[in-house]
């Protein structure tokens, strides 16, 4: 009698199903990608399910996720004790995400929701702090509300454009921000540019505390303070970013919604008093150095998100063409920057013009919160029910801020790496919210001076990473090698970079006017009577930085060959 051959083992586990999936793929010949630098030339990628398209495509890439997770939680021993289990969950769970500043391997990177390029960046700058820096050109530079107008819709064209061109590089390369910088600042000045990132988001986390601080104390002021808003919102932005990529794009998914329903409410009860605002300063013609002062806050609000722009979509499918991520970035950046901030000078100069004394009365100081809490009062409860969502609508632009600071953290303390990414926000936090609550009573003088320090630092960094990027690699993803992402023997030393820095920082440093500061650039733009204005200081060490980075970076390749 013949003996039936046995038939095929159905007991296959995750792990050799994913051992032999990668196999399969492994075995497949990769096509490079098509060298180009334009965010309109779109590398080929090759297709590792063909046939697939669209949501099968999709279907089958999240499949190999899940297959991959699936492997890596039964490789590891099951704990026993009640903390274990619960970091165990911690570790595993699809909602927490643990990976770091390290590049992402091309099977993690399957995220095919494109449109939250557009989504997350409308929903980080739709905020009341986006309006209040509108306000300092009417409140500290005497500006019409039509030379403000002007400074906010043409300076915003540049300095959103730019990060939204660094957005492009993470789909690309899987690779946050501050991990590309080591391709040009070499391993270890790469801690620069990352520990100037982290000032930044100290101070963005606390300046933005501070506005949803002042709106929130507005709804009771007889029983809820400023300090306690503040801690309010630092708690709540840090569960979020806690949590990570996933859940960071859900929220901001809807979170500009009723923001920016409350913007509009505003701008209908606050217009019976807007008539006023064009005749503030009509009169009085914007000198050179007030004019290029304001410019200088308002090209640090946008330009500075360059430092994490690619942090925030670096789990999107690598084959998205870069022209997309381009204008869905640009536009979620450059529509709430400019309409807010433009309402923002408009509330601002009908204040300062007397015409309605409860509105000077509440602006007097600079008190955005307290501003927006007088014009709301007409709406009686459901004004505060505003106010209540202009206050935690700071949460949608903290939470990716404790995000970003999480990952250019593991740049300048590389040992992090070995921790979990979702352990770090809570120290930011730890570290903004004193420096908050602090800086309270000062809001308007420490908004202008840090959004002025924003935007030195920034340009330096963008004009560095763009050279190298544009003229050295001649745009090609390809030259980016990530797999020595890590290993200093083989980046560049930097030498190069730090150089160009330390020579636009020289430059800024003549150019800059600031409380305690004042360059002879500055003195000699703003003219010999002025005592205030003329700030060039971001466009000069800008165009230093790049200028000395070409010849010193080629010379540094002629010598280390990296």
């Amino acid at each position: 009698m013949a003996t039936r051959p046995a038939g095929p083992d159905r007991s296959l586990t995750a792990a050799s199903l994913l051992s032999a999936t990668s196999s399969t793929m492994d075995s497949k010949p990769s096509t490079p990608y098509l060298d180009s630098h334009t965010p309109g030339h779109d590398l080929e990628l090759a297709k590792p399910y063909p046939g697939l398209e669209g949501d099968d495509r999709t279907a089958a890439t999240d499949g190999v996720d899940s297959l991959h997770k699936q492997a890596r939680r039964q490789a590891r021993p099951q704990p026993s004790t009640w903390y274990g289990k619960g970091w165990a969950w911690l570790i595993q769970s699809d909602q927490i995400e643990d990976h770091g500043v390290g590049p992402l391997p091309a099977e993690e990177r399957t995220d095919a929701h494109f449109f939250s390029n557009f989504n997350i960046w409308l929903s980080m700058n739709t905020t009341i702090a986006c309006f209040s820096t509108g306000t300092l050109g009417p409140l500290f530079y005497g500006l019409s509300l039509r030379d403000s107008t002007l400074i906010i819709v043409f300076c915003n064209l540049f300095s959103c454009g730019v990060p939204s061109y660094v957005a492009t590089f993470g789909p690309r390369l899987g690779m946050r921000t501050m991990g590309m910088a080591r391709y040009s600042f070499g391993y270890y000045f790469a801690i620069l540019p990352a520990l100037l990132n982290i000032v930044s988001f100290i101070g963005f986390c606390a300046v933005n505390s501070i506005v949803a601080g002042q709106v929130l104390a507005a709804v009771n002021p007889d029983h809820l303070s400023v300090n306690a808003g503040i801690v309010i919102v630092a708690i709540v932005s840090m569960l979020v970013s806690f949590c990570g990529y996933r859940v960071l794009h859900v929220m901001e998914r809807w979170a500009w919604i009723p923001v920016t329903l409350a913007f509009i409410l505003l701008a209908g009860f606050g217009a019976r008093h807007l008539g006023s605002a064009p005749s503030f300063a009509a009169g009085e013609p914007a000198t050179a150095g007030m004019v290029l002062s304001f410019v200088s806050i308002i090209v640090g609000f946008t330009i500075s998100w360059s430092g994490c722009a690619a942090d925030f979509n670096t789990y999107m499918r690598p084959d998205v063409p870069s022209m997309r991520v381009f204008v869905y970035t640009m536009a979620g950046l450059y529509l709430p920057c400019m309409l807010v901030q433009v309402m923002g000078a408009a509330f601002a100069a009908a204040a300062l013009n007397g015409a309605v004394p409860t509105w000077e009365a509440a602006f007097g100081d600079g008190s955005v919160g307290g501003l927006v809490g007088v014009a709301v009062e007409p709406m009686r409860g459901f004004g505060k029910f505003l106010l209540v969502v202009f206050s935690l609508g700071m949460i949608s632009n903290n939470a990716p801020t404790q995000y970003a600071f999480s990952l250019s953290l593991q740049i300048v303390f590389p040992f992090l790496t070995r921790l979990p990414r979702f352990l770090l926000p809570i120290v930011g936090t730890a570290i903004y919210l004193p420096i908050a609550i602090a800086a309270a009573a000062h809001f308007a003088a420490a908004l202008s001076n840090f959004l002025g320090l924003l935007g030195y630092w920034s340009s330096i960094f963008v004009a560095i990473l763009l050279v190298e990027h544009l003229l050295f690699r001649k745009g090609r993803f390809a030259s980016y090698d990530l797999s020595i992402w890590d290993r200093s023997s083989r980046l560049p030393p930097g030498l190069a970079a730090i150089t160009a820095s330390l020579c636009g920082a020289a430059f800024i440093v003549v150019g800059m006017d600031q409380v305690w500061w004042r360059g002879p650039f500055a003195k000699m733009v703003a003219g010999p009577e002025a005592t205030t204005g003329g700030d060039i200081a971001f466009e000069t060490g800008m165009a230093v930085a790049a200028v000395v980075f070409v010849p010193a970076r080629w010379l540094e390749k002629r010598v280390f060959h990296r």
